[in-house]
């Protein structure tokens, strides 16, 4: 997350910012102090010598190389930096940016105090240079969406109210080949400020709000009326599940669209599980060639993958997912607090993905689900948080050069082969997750068999796997022969291969074309034996 702290010199803008930085646990950058390093000469210098035209161009680079950081950070920003319209757009899109208000005459007092040069004060009358100042950029501050006043306010107080509006957390999503970026948001609970960024976005608009019915009763009160009163909603309600994955749920909102004279400029909104994001977003994705999509997960299991990276299917012939295109939101909200009415099988379900990530990418998350079963189950805010952004970041490594899931996303189907064919063989008994567990389980002992995965490793994922009492087996009728013929359908074929993610060690995965649904079914007879166990 950035945070941009703009408005008139002498506001306190980097005296907040450090207070910030510190409260939590951010790194602090004064922009012009970056200037400083970046030119060598300080900022009476630069005006002195190069004038304000070019101090502004190397502040608004600094300010974009800044944005562009791959880390968290709070930055105080100089009193001209937002007066340019293109930047100042970027920042209140990609950001969390406020203005910090101040007064002329507090301006003239607070410099008075103060032994830093002020270029633009070293004129004759600097308290009118001032009030002209404040004029000219007043339209370039006002459009700054959050103001706080620091006439009425102390640093500290100013810090405090800052940090009750930023989102709790908020990573950037970015799909580099589409040059594509959108963040999710996440809170422990509801904020106006955070939910002001989808009521921006909807405004005067159409939306299709696609949501589960339980979902509604349990958390859209108050929402949805902030919804109404910003755009035209149109409830389209559903009994979520893999039933709704369904062509003739799709041919029902296509009605739905046609009969309210949808555009390409209104908004599908997904509220509820992976069954509602898939559905919903299968459908914006094809609707007039796209709609508008935002995403707004309630389980463990959408709010931590599925809403993230674009995959949009419904399913087709007891077969998972098999019409499906890959289609971005423009945003992901959620609030942890929404899991709390979420069954423990659901939680569970979610984690199952998770467990798929700490395999994936190995330290911290595999550590960080070993050590803190009591409080992931209990869905402590503070450890979810980490989790979501460790999981979260490590969708994003895997989607973002890899969309279309031609090459290094195909990873994150680890599990998904064998889980897939669960599901399918099951008839959707099992929840997705806990099918990815089993798949997760049996790719373990493939890899272990076939001698890339050691025995210490293989341990460490099979006791993960019990310490939170998951099922490691589908039901007992189930044989080799049935999970073989859902593989033969599975969509992760291409080029006649079947592609499997398999296990060198704990961060370490690589894909194989070694096994088809023939030669796999020695592997799946003597894993559903369980004598390995």
């Amino acid at each position: 997350m950035k945070i941009f702290l703009a408005g008139f010199m002498a506001a306190g803008k980097s005296t907040v910012a450090q207070i910030i930085a510190e409260k939590k646990d951010l790194k602090f950058y004064d922009n012009d102090e970056e200037i400083v390093k970046r030119e060598g000469k300080s900022i009476a210098e630069i005006f002195a010598q190069h004038g304000e035209s070019y101090f502004r161009k190397v502040e608004k680079e600094t300010i974009n190389y800044l944005l562009a950081k791959d880390e968290d950070a709070v930055i105080a920003l100089g009193g001209g930096a937002v007066l340019d319209a293109q930047l100042r757009k970027k920042l209140i899109e990609e950001s969390e940016i406020f203005c910090i208000d101040v007064s002329a005459e507090e301006v003239i007092k607070r410099c008075a105090d103060s032994e830093i040069v002020r270029p633009l004060l070293e004129v004759e009358n600097p308290l009118k240079k001032v009030r002209d100042l404040l004029e000219t950029r007043r339209e370039a501050y006002q459009d700054i969406p959050e103001h706080i006043d620091s006439n009425q306010h102390n640093p500290e107080e100013i810090a405090e109210e800052i940090l009750s509006r930023i989102p709790d957390q908020k990573i950037a999503i970015k799909i580099e080949n589409n040059d594509i970026e959108y963040p999710v948001i996440i809170n422990n609970s509801f904020k106006v400020n955070s939910f002001k960024k989808i009521l921006r976005k909807i405004e005067g608009r159409k939306v299709l709000l696609t949501a589960d019915e339980k979902v509604l009763k349990l958390h859209g009160e108050g929402f949805v009326d902030l919804l109404a009163e910003k755009a035209e909603i149109i409830l389209f309600k559903l009994d979520a599940g893999e039933k709704i994955k369904d062509l003739k749920y799709l041919q029902q909102a296509y009605d739905i669209l046609y009969e309210n004279n949808f555009t390409r400029s209104d908004y599908v909104i997904a509220f509820g599980g992976g069954t509602i994001g898939d559905l919903a977003g299968f459908i914006a994705s094809t609707y007039l060639r796209g709609l508008k999509l935002i995403q707004m997960p309630t389980t463990l299991i959408s709010q931590l993958d599925s809403s993230v990276g674009g995959k949009t299917a419904v399913n087709f012939k007891d077969t998972k997912n098999l019409i499906g295109s890959f289609y971005q939101a423009e945003l992901v909200y959620y609030h942890l607090d929404w899991l709390k009415t979420l069954s423990q099988a659901e939680v569970k379900s979610g984690l199952g993905e998770v467990i798929k990530y700490a395999i994936l990418g190995g330290e911290p998350l595999f550590s960080l689900l070993k050590e803190n079963k009591t409080e992931i189950l209990e869905l402590e805010a503070e450890i979810m948080q980490k989790i979501s952004k460790l999981s979260l970041e490590m969708k994003n490594y895997y989607v973002a050069a890899d969309v279309k899931d031609k090459g290094l996303r195909k990873k994150l189907n680890l599990g998904h082969s064998f889980g897939h064919a669960v599901e399918g063989v099951e008839k959707f008994k099992y929840k997705h997750g806990e099918a990815v567990v089993m798949g997760i389980a049996f790719t373990a002992f493939l890899s272990n068999k076939i001698g890339v995965l050691n025995e210490q490793s293989f341990q460490q994922i099979i006791e993960l796997l019990q310490s939170f009492n998951y099922q490691l087996f589908p039901s007992k009728d189930i044989g080799p022969d049935d999970l073989a013929k859902y593989i033969a359908h599975d969509k992760k074929i291409s080029d006649n291969k079947m592609w499997w993610v398999l296990i060198n060690d704990l961060g370490d995965t690589y894909l194989s074309d070694k096994f088809d649904h023939k030669n796999i079914k020695k592997y799946l007879e003597e894993y559903l034996c369980k004598k390995w166990l």
